[in-house]
């Protein structure tokens, strides 16, 4: 994403450098050139930065040889402006807060910058680097990169890395996750480089100095661990800086981060320092005027930076589809630290509303204890006609619950739930389904449904068996349930790059279905859904973790995450969603031309 540079600089009153020397003539010469060196170097930033822009490009070319005469580095001039780096040499636009975090770096030992969503966090990341391995003679400065995962490294750092040095022709090489140049006696050094260190791991952040000078970059620093993050407070000695950014952490209320955001908002403590940049305030939603992206395809319509921030559309759709308060929405929209604990992927408050929700009578609302079928002493209502499907969590070989749920149009319902031995057998539970099946097909019938029972078994483990036997019971005619068997492994059935949301798996796709139903309507409080369910099937929809991959599609926590906290599977949440979701349109859409 591109960031932007400043419009004209105000008038400070301040002469110029260059105004206060002679005009070098045509071909300047040697000395001409020194002095002028001499001056600029001394001069403020911006005053530097003004005067420079007078010199001809033939003359910059001299002043610049002098500079690395003197610096060591051609582009010396900017040693202590990155945000002048980026504009003058890089030739790319930034706006104001990124400028704001780029220009502290080289003034506190440790700037800490909590970020929303899509504000340019790894982009500006990226141009540091640059600012930081050229503007210091090689081999007296390293620059190390760091992230949670090496693919985040590798995959979202390292690329604007590469195509910052490649396009703006800076010294040396880049490989995938190494920056090398020449010194002055023409050997290669290791100018910055990309690594992860193991969870747990301090040791693994020591013996990284070695030069006179150090910058650590620290992408995704919201979720580095406590161990880690700690290990880079040895590194920080001398002349070293570090810059840790990212967003902040949903699931872990007592992060590294957090703590050193809340360090760098302590006035007693002028070694840290603070910036938070918010998706409110995105240029896009303050207005702010910005100059013109410069990095788009030249063959792109021109248009302005503000295009690739947020807007307050995006900010609005996700505090409608999270809810004000969710930890998602603090993180990403406000850029602040939740608390009380990880987002969850559903929140207690709409489970507990769904089973508060009451039920509808009048005309077509039908107590089903009171149509005489065997099994059927529900106390509920169900609508005249509604569409009856079962959800199937099948005990994984032979742990955990095997557990079944009903879904009669708008209200859901526990049906069977068992543990143990008995379910080892793949014919016994297919049995057990089948009952259900029955008792389905006489309610459905009962309620005059004019759609088939619809049965979701999870395939995995003896799933797979289960939902071969129900197809052939089928076949033979001793069911007329349509059979679903669901990989929740497999990709999404369907994706919305628009989507504020997506899944990464189809496991996530179902976990989010029934999300939606669920999300309280505003204008209601309430959701689409009635749980008739019990405290536990109940605890188990808000226990997992709403999280999100580096590509920034949704993940539910996984089962084995869940156990690694100590919480059970949610095996009867998840024949709740089995019964909700739906992988495939109810009648399949015919080819058009054909009758069948």
């Amino acid at each position: 994403m591109p960031p932007a540079q400043p419009g004209p600089t105000p008038h400070t009153g301040v002469v110029p450098p260059a105004a206060r020397i002679a005009r070098p003539r045509p071909g300047l010469i040697s000395r001409d050139a020194s002095n002028i060196a001499d001056i600029l170097l001394g001069a403020p930033a911006a005053d530097r930065r003004r005067a420079f822009k007078t010199l001809s490009p033939a003359e910059r070319q001299h002043v610049m040889t002098e500079v690395e005469r003197i610096t060591g580095s051609p582009y010396g001039l900017w040693h202590d402006t990155p945000s002048g780096f980026i504009e003058d040499v890089l030739g790319e636009s930034i706006w104001s807060r990124q400028r704001e975090i780029v220009d502290a770096v080289p003034l506190h030992n440790r700037t800490a910058v909590p970020a929303g969503f899509g504000v340019g966090k790894t982009w500006i990341a990226g141009r540091l680097v640059a600012w930081a391995g050229a503007v210091n003679p090689a081999g007296t400065m390293v620059i190390v990169t760091t992230a949670t995962r090496f693919r985040q490294v590798r995959n979202q750092l390292w690329p604007h890395i590469r195509k910052t040095v490649a396009r703006a022709g800076l010294p040396g090489y880049c490989d995938t996750t190494q920056w090398k140049m020449p010194d002055r006696y023409g050997n290669d050094v290791l100018v910055a480089y990309g690594f992860t260190a193991p969870e747990n791991d301090e040791a693994a952040m020591q013996g990284i100095h070695g030069t006179p000078k150090l910058l650590v970059v620290v992408d995704e620093a919201g979720g580095i661990a406590r161990s880690i993050g700690s290990g880079t407070n040895n590194l920080l000695t001398g002349d070293a800086r570090m810059l840790a950014i990212g967003n902040p952490a949903m699931d872990d209320p007592r992060s590294w981060f957090e703590g050193l955001c809340e360090e760098g908002a302590d006035p007693h403590r002028p070694g840290t320092v603070t910036i938070p940049i918010a998706a409110l305030d995105s240029p896009a939603i303050t207005k702010e005027r910005v100059p013109y992206c410069n990095d788009c395809p030249e063959t792109a319509d021109r248009h302005t930076l503000d295009r690739h921030l947020p807007g307050q559309e995006w900010v609005d759709r996700t505090i409608t589809e999270y809810g004000e308060d969710h930890p998602y929405v603090v993180a990403k929209v406000y850029a602040k630290f939740p608390k009380g604990g990880g987002g969850l992927a559903i929140p207690v408050t709409w489970v507990e509303a769904a089973r508060d929700t009451d039920d509808p009578a009048g005309p077509g609302w039908i107590h089903p204890r009171d149509l005489g079928l065997p099994g059927e002493t529900g106390t509920h209502t169900v609508r005249d006609g509604a569409w009856i499907r079962l959800g199937v969590d099948v005990a994984a070989d032979g742990g955990d619950e095997f557990t079944i749920y009903r879904s009669v149009g708008d209200l859901v319902e526990q049906r069977h739930r068992s543990s143990g031995s008995a379910n080892d057998s793949q014919v016994t539970v297919a049995e057990k389904v089948l009952e259900e099946i029955d008792a389905a097909q006489r309610l459905a019938d009962a309620i005059r449904s004019p759609h088939p029972v619809r049965v979701k078994v999870d395939k995995n483990g003896i799933g797979h068996g289960v939902t071969s036997m129900l197809e052939r019971w089928a076949q033979t005619g001793r069911h007329q349930a349509q059979i679903i068997g669901v990989m929740v492994s497999e990709s999404p059935s369907q994706d919305d790059p628009g989507a504020v949301m997506r899944p990464w798996r189809k496991r996530d796709e179902m976990w989010l279905a029934t999300r939606a139903l669920l999300q309280p309507d505003p204008s209601t409080g309430t959701g689409r859904l009635r749980l008739r369910i019990d405290r536990e099937a109940a605890a188990q929809l808000s226990t997992p973790k709403l999280l999100s991959t580096t590509s920034g599609f949704t993940q539910i926590e996984s089962k084995k995450a869940m156990k690694a906290r100590g919480m059970k599977s949610p095996d009867r949440a998840e024949a709740i969603l089995l019964a909700l979701y739906e992988p495939e349109p109810l009648n399949k859409p015919r080819r058009r031309g054909l009758l069948n």
